[in-house]
C-alpha cells in the first residue's frame, strides 16, 4: 500500500514508539524536510546497531517518506543537541495520542509556524478576513471605515489583499490614488529607501473622510503598478520573499507588515488601523490575523465550504500556546455575512459557529514566556502525553451577524454613496457597528 502525506508522520510515530516507547518519541526530534521526508534525532544514546536495525525498518515502511540519508540519530551525531533544543520551543503536535515535537521546514508557509503576537498596544487594529471571497468582507470594511469617520475618528486603511485588490478602486476617487501600494512597500523594502516621501505616496485621501474624520487607504497595488501593468505578476511574485534588515537580520512577511503599519501609526495621524486581508489560507493569512496583535473579524456565510475552511484553519492555530492573561483566541470573531433575518436559520448557524471554537479549546495549552533550551540533564523528567488545560476556561465571543441586503451585492460607493449613510447601513450592519464601537473608542 502507498504512504501519502498525511499517514507518514503517523507511520513513523507508530514505529518509534514500538521500539523504544512513547516516553522517547516525546522527547525526540522529528524532522519533516521541504520535500516531506521524515527522520528523526533521539534524545539518548542507542548505538549505531539499534540505529540501524530501526532507519532499515523506517525505509521500508515509509518508502519515498522517509529520509534516504540520516534517517534516524541519536544523541550522540552531530548537531542532533542543536536540533533537539529547536524541538524543545516549538508547540507540541498530538499524533497517535501522543504530543511530539515536529520541526517542520518549509519553502512556503513558514509563517503559519509562527505563534501570534502579544495583543497590540496603543491604536486599535482590525483585520477583516475569510476563507472565501465574495462574502462582504471589503463592503464590511468600507461601511466600518465611514461610520468611524462620521463619529470624528481618523482611520487608516490598509489593503493587504495583493492577489485581488479592490479597497483603493472601491474608496479613493481616480486623482486621489497614490503611486505606491501596500505591494510596492513589499517590494522595495531592502531594496531601496523606505522614507517619509515614500509614505506619502503611499496613502490616499478617500471621499468617506469628506464630512468627519481623515479616511487614509493605502492600496495594495498603486497608480505607478497600474501605469506599468506589464510588471506587477513580477513584483507580485517577490512581496513574500523575507528581507535583510539594516542589522543584517532577516525580516519575514509578518515582521514587515508590522514594521509598515508602525511607521504609519507612529505619525499620530490616527485612530484607528483597518486592515483587509486575503481570503483563504495563503501565506499572507497568518501575517495579518496572527503577526499583528489585532482584533479578527472571521467573515464567513452559513455554508459547507465556510466551516470546513474554518475547521482547517483552526486546527492548525490549536497547537499554538495560550497565555491566560493575553488570550489570542479571544481576538477571533466569527461574522456571520449575508445571514438570513429567519430566528431559526439564524440560531442554527451561530451554533455552527461557536462549535468551531472547540477546536481551540481542548488542546489549549498554557504559555510559558521564558523558556530555556533544554539540556541533557532535563531529559531524566517524566514525560507526559497530557494537555494541560487554562486555569480559567475560555468563553467563545457573541456571533456577528451582517444581514444579506440586496442593495450591497453590487457594491459601489464610488458611484452611489448612499449605502454608507447611516440610515441605509444601520439594520444590515448594527452587530458589526456596536462591536466597532467597542473596539474603537
Amino acid at each position: 500500500m502507498s504512504v501519502r502525506f498525511d499517514s507518514s508522520l503517523s507511520i513513523l510515530t507508530a514505529i518509534l514508539s514500538r521500539r523504544f516507547g512513547p516516553e522517547q518519541v516525546a522527547r525526540a526530534a522529528l524532522i519533516r524536510d521541504a520535500s516531506g521526508r521524515l527522520s528523526a534525532v533521539m534524545a539518548d544514546r542507542m548505538g549505531a546497531e539499534v540505529l540501524g536495525e530501526v532507519a532499515t525498518e523506517i525505509r521500508d515502511e515509509l518508502k519515498t517518506y522517509a529520509r534516504p540519508d540520516a534517517t534516524i540519530r541519536d544523541a550522540d551525531a552531530t548537531g542532533a543537541r542543536r536540533l533537539l533544543d529547536e524541538a524543545a520551543q516549538v508547540p507540541p503536535v498530538i499524533v497517535n495520542d501522543m504530543a511530539i515535537r515536529l520541526l517542520d521546514r518549509r519553502i512556503v508557509g513558514s509563517e503559519w509556524l509562527k505563534p501570534p503576537a502579544r495583543t497590540a498596544t496603543g491604536i486599535p487594529r482590525v483585520v477583516f478576513a475569510s476563507v472565501k471571497g465574495g462574502v462582504g468582507r471589503s463592503t464590511a470594511l468600507s461601511v466600518v471605515a465611514a461610520h468611524l469617520s462620521q463619529r470624528g475618528r481618523r482611520v487608516l486603511v490598509v489593503d493587504f489583499d495583493l492577489e485581488a485588490p479592490g479597497l483603493g478602486t472601491m474608496l479613493l476617487n481616480e486623482d486621489a490614488m497614490p503611486p505606491f501600494g501596500t505591494l510596492d512597500y513589499l517590494v522595495e523594502n531592502g531594496l531601496s529607501d523606505i522614507d517619509g516621501t515614500f509614505l506619502a505616496d503611499m496613502s490616499g485621501d478617500s471621499f468617506l473622510g469628506s464630512e468627519g474624520g481623515r479616511v487614509a487607504v493605502i492600496p495594495a497595488i498603486g497608480k505607478a503598478t497600474f501605469d506599468n501593468a506589464s510588471g506587477a505578476l513580477s513584483k507580485i511574485a517577490r512581496a513574500y520573499l523575507d528581507k535583510p534588515d539594516d542589522s543584517g537580520s532577516v525580516l519575514t512577511l509578518t515582521d514587515q507588515l508590522r514594521q509598515m503599519i508602525g511607521l504609519f501609526e507612529a505619525t499620530r495621524a490616527y485612530d484607528a488601523v483597518l486592515i483587509d486581508a486575503r481570503a483563504g489560507l495563503h501565506e499572507t493569512t497568518p501575517a495579518a490575523i496572527l503577526g499583528l496583535g489585532a482584533d479578527v473579524l472571521l467573515f464567513g456565510t452559513d455554508q459547507p465550504q465556510t466551516f470546513l475552511g474554518y475547521r482547517l484553519l483552526f486546527a492548525a492555530l490549536a497547537r499554538f500556546p495560550v497565555d491566560p492573561e493575553d488570550d489570542w483566541r479571544e481576538r477571533l470573531n466569527f461574522v456571520h455575512a449575508k445571514a438570513s433575518d429567519d430566528d431559526d436559520k439564524l440560531k442554527t448557524a451561530s451554533e455552527r459557529f461557536t462549535s468551531l471554537y472547540n477546536l481551540l479549546i481542548a488542546p489549549a495549552r498554557p504559555a510559558h514566556e521564558d523558556i530555556e533550551p533544554l539540556t541533557a540533564a532535563d531529559f531524566d523528567v517524566e514525560w507526559t502525553d497530557a494537555t494541560p488545560q487554562d486555569d480559567e476556561p475560555f468563553s467563545p465571543p457573541q456571533i456577528l451577524r451582517v444581514l444579506d441586503d440586496a442593495r450591497y451585492r453590487d457594491f459601489d460607493p464610488l458611484s452611489d454613496r448612499r449605502l454608507l449613510e447611516t440610515g441605509t447601513r444601520a439594520a444590515t450592519f448594527a452587530d458589526l457597528i456596536a462591536y466597532i464601537d467597542g473596539a474603537v473608542p
